[in-house]
């Protein structure tokens, strides 16, 4: 049975809102619940292969987990994030790449309704390009990243940002070029 893009499309973004309703509404007191972000992103990458250019439209679940508890001294937040994304690579067209991504973000108010933030993070990737200068199937995505979140409430804001992500397999086949990609991210959050 042959999956349409547009039905995985579709079906991800019915699982990102799932996943924010489920935090608007959680049960949890305030104070204990873990997750304090529940957000999507979508962004446009950039990058380059033997072959011409690489472009994947990111859409990516992001899932803030307090670590605050930890620094209680910290002003920001301090967080460990989980990015579970599907994305559609616009060119080389009919590709896509699928994965989770982990790392640790640090946001810092500027003013009352800016925070800026930084994150890095990793994890496993699959892609199915097919390219000269990097093995197809299970990869690793290396992310570094800036932004700012302009709050529309205490528990809603939009966000804008830059990554750098790096693709590649860690050594483990040849060839592993890597793939770098520029990447423009823009968001909606729920804080809890």
């Amino acid at each position: 049975m042959v999956v349409s893009r547009r039905k995985i499309i579709i079906f991800c973004l019915f699982v990102a809102l799932g996943v924010l309703v489920q935090g608007r509404t959680g049960l949890c007191e305030e104070k204990e619940r873990l997750l304090k972000e529940s957000a999507f992103l979508a962004g446009y990458g950039s990058g380059k292969i033997e072959e011409g250019r690489y472009h994947p439209l990111l859409l990516v679940v992001h899932l803030g987990f307090d670590l605050n508890r930890y620094v209680p001294e910290w002003d920001g937040r301090l967080s460990l994030y989980l990015e579970p994304q599907f994305n559609p690579v616009v060119e080389p067209q009919g590709d896509f790449e699928g994965g989770i991504g982990v790392g640790l973000q640090l946001a810092y108010p500027l003013t009352d309704r800016l925070l800026c933030y930084v994150l890095a993070g990793s994890g496993p990737h699959y892609i199915s390009v097919v390219t000269q200068t990097q093995t197809q199937g299970l990869l690793f995505a290396n992310t570094a990243g800036v932004g700012f979140y302009f709050l529309l409430s205490k528990d809603s804001a939009v966000s804008v940002g830059y990554r750098l992500r790096h693709l590649s397999n860690a050594g483990t086949r040849f060839p592993n070029g890597g793939i770098n990609n520029n990447i423009g991210v823009v968001g909606y959050s729920f804080f809890f």
